[in-house]
């Protein structure tokens, strides 16, 4: 055997090409990196956290996520964790292992910051030292699964709040806390709002104060607690603007069940019925009651049945009595046990929002604009809602802060419909007193040969209306803009002493007219010989406040906080109703075309309301906190000599999981009493005298007092 024998040199070559393998390997393997992506989320809410710390563990390598809270880096092979931190929660460690995405959820860091809600007028305070009920909503909440009334999504979020949400076109959801009426705030002010005018696009929380003693500083309209909305401002994201598009849109299939009804036995009475002219000429066909006789094909004369002046026909009925009259008799069937499901349409409820967002270092800016369409179940009804929405924040220095927000709603349709209880509404017609011996698809051709704009078409012109003719022909028409905003200047004497004074408007103007057709007819108007109506309200509201506020440790155990303020309140309301009584020309809707002398209601109310208001908190160690509120107003609506009235509150909060060590099990526990006393001014001013006279009842409808002859949905 030959052995290979190399020299000394061509061993050292050997050795040196062998190392520098070995140490190339290694480099690839030191160098060599991966792609990690993720999205880091709170943990209770699910939502992004945007401008969180990303950090490769064990080195300064990193990155912050994005507005939407994702991230991406690139990280070396023989790195298997990451570090990932934001102010006010847990920092978390995770290990990358294998997988391509990260989810990061992070959960709040209760020593770091603690849970804070807006109480009165604005003011921010920790949540776990308020002494009396207090509960929060996100305003992501509210879009995920959109209601064509944005209050309407409160159903079932929170305690003590009922929310009874109205499926109409215009129907404000009712709204009771603990029972009764709630006051709607925004950014600490109080508005006028039917819950319309509220775009859900534009919230950032919803804080509810259940009780007095939760909203005595806003007096008399706060004594059954408050809807605190608290709006959207600039952005924080590091790129300094975002520009956020939303669109959502949903189909609703009509009711979730209708109503079952008979279908053998169709209108009359007795078994009896035959139709001369709707109108008592023949057997029971002037008031369409469904006692008549069985469907089973027999001749019997009705709406659709030929009319022959010259013509007899001779219809045998049930009982061996006979009817003769001109009408040629039809089959007698249950053609129209289907109508209400061949008249309703699918609704839609589509909304589209652009939000542009801007901040810096001084300043923070937002716009919002949002459409929605909502079209009704019931043909030919709508409803257009466009809203504006704009805040800016800007700091001229480090002690002086402007802020501002407006907002503008525009409500429009040229008609909604009617579904309250009478012949005005389609669904009283079609399924209370409609009977099955009708065809829906007859009626579409609403009008009478040759007497177009004059005489519809139906099975009864005594009481009821064709169901088409009422949704093209009996017009409802609402219009209203809605404005409400503020301006506020805020300056820092010191850190623990500043003053704010800020102004407020809330105003709307709303006009509905009623287009009342020939032939249409409805309780109190028999003569069917149409109507024009229109209604015409305009409110203004201005709250005025200068607040001196103080906060500071008093030593080592004690905090406190306190303000001082007054403020002034205006309003103004007037109201103009006037309708025709009936129509001297057919078709022609203006109120100069009034057969009779047309009917005209007016009205017009001031208020002003000066107040003064203090409160203080003492907190002792951070776990108990006493806290005092006091307002006084003097109300111009009463007597002199009894105009002003005082509102005190009392509250006590302690936080026991802080005090004394508790079991594992208790992660907080907190005992916490209240009082109130509180009172109301003329909670009816804007009451029309003209409508008490005329002895009308009176109707509370979104803060404004209608009469059942003016509306919401008036006949």
């Amino acid at each position: 055997m030959k052995q290979l024998r190399l020299a000394p040199s061509q061993w050292a070559w050997k050795a040196a090409a062998v190392v520098l393998l070995t140490l190339a390997v290694h480099s690839s393997s030191l160098f060599a990196q991966r792609l990690v992506k993720g999205a880091v989320k709170d943990a209770n809410s699910n939502e992004p956290v945007p401008g969180a710390t990303v950090l490769v563990k064990g080195t300064s390598t990193g990155t912050v996520s994005d507005s939407d809270g994702t991230f991406e880096m690139q990280v070396p092979n023989d790195k298997r964790e990451l570090e990932i931190s934001y102010t006010g929660y847990e920092p978390q460690v995770i290990a990358i292992g294998n997988g391509c995405f990260l989810e990061v959820l992070l959960g709040e860091n209760t020593t770091q910051l603690g849970e804070v809600v807006v109480t009165a007028l604005g003011i921010t305070k920790e949540k776990a030292r308020v002494g009396y009920s207090v509960q929060d909503v996100k305003g992501a909440d509210l879009i995920k699964a959109r209601e064509p009334n944005p209050v309407n999504s409160l159903t079932g979020r929170v305690a003590g709040l009922t929310v009874g949400a109205s499926a109409e076109l215009l129907g404000g959801p009712s709204v009771l806390l603990r029972g009764d009426k709630p006051l709607y705030v925004v950014d600490g002010i109080p508005i006028q709002s039917d819950t319309w005018n509220i775009n859900p696009d534009d919230i950032e929380t919803i804080t509810v104060l259940k009780g007095p003693n939760a909203s005595a500083l806003y007096g008399s309209r706060g004594q059954y607690g408050a809807i605190q909305i608290t709006t959207k401002r600039g952005t924080k994201d590091k790129r300094g603007f975002t520009v956020e598009l939303n669109n959502s849109t949903m189909i609703e299939s009509g009711f979730l069940t209708i109503p079952k009804v008979q279908n053998e036995y169709g209108p009359g009475d007795h078994g009896r019925y035959a139709f001369a002219d709707g109108k008592g000429g023949g057997l029971y066909d002037a008031d369409y009651d469904i006692w008549g006789p069985k469907f089973e094909g027999q001749l019997i004369p009705q709406y659709d049945g030929e009319y022959t002046p010259d013509q007899e026909y001779v219809t045998t009925l049930a009982n061996g009595a006979t009817f003769t009259g001109n009408i040629k008799p039809t089959p007698w069937t249950a053609r129209g046990k289907d109508n209400l499901q061949k008249f309703l349409r699918p609704g839609l409820l589509q909304t589209t929002n652009l939000a542009v967002s801007a901040g810096g270092e001084n300043f923070d800016i937002r716009f919002s604009g949002t459409y929605t369409y909502q079209q009704g179940i019931v043909p030919n009804t709508e409803l257009n809602t466009g809203n504006f929405n704009t805040t800016i924040g800007y700091n001229f220095n480090k002690k002086l802060r402007f802020e501002s927000a407006l907002n503008f709603n525009r409500q429009f349709t040229q008609n909604f419909p009617d579904v309250t209880y009478g012949p005005n509404s389609m669904i009283y017609n079609v399924i209370i007193w409609g009977g099955s011996d009708w065809s829906m698809d007859d009626m579409r051709n609403y009008w009478q040969p040759g007497k177009e704009g004059l005489q519809q078409i139906y099975a009864d012109y005594t009481r009821y209306n064709n169901p088409w003719f009422s949704a093209y022909e009996w017009l409802r028409g609402h219009y209203k803009n809605d404005i409400y905003g503020y301006a506020a200047l805020t300056y820092s004497f010191t850190d623990a002493l500043k003053l704010m004074g800020r102004t407020q408007a809330t105003s709307y103007d709303l006009f509905r007219n009623e287009k009342f057709p020939y032939s249409g007819t409805v309780y109190g108007r028999e003569q069917a010989k149409g109507d024009y109506r229109e209604d015409r309200r305009n409110l203004f509201e201005n709250n005025t406040d200068l607040m001196l506020s103080f906060e500071k440790p008093l030593g080592e155990h004690f905090d406190v906080n306190a303000s001082l303020g007054g403020s002034i309140r205006s309003f103004q309301y007037n109201s103009t109703f006037a309708s025709t009584d009936y129509l001297n020309v057919p078709g022609w809707y203006n109120l100069n075309n009034s057969l009779f002398t047309r009917q005209v209601f007016n009205y017009g109310s001031d208020m002003r309301v000066l107040s003064a208001y203090s409160f203080v908190d003492l907190t002792y160690n951070r776990y108990l906190t006493l806290s005092l509120t006091g307002r006084w107003d003097k109300h111009s609506t009463l007597p002199a000599s009894n105009n002003s009235y005082f509102y005190p509150s009392a509250s006590l909060s302690a936080q026991v999981s802080e005090m004394v060590q508790l079991p594992d099990f208790f992660t907080f526990l907190k005992l916490r009493g209240s009082y109130a006393y509180v009172g109301s001014g003329l909670t009816r001013s804007t009451i029309p005298a003209a409508y008490l006279i005329a002895g009308r009842d009176i109707i509370d409808y979104g803060g404004d007092y209608y009469t059942p002859y003016e509306g919401p949905n008036y006949i």
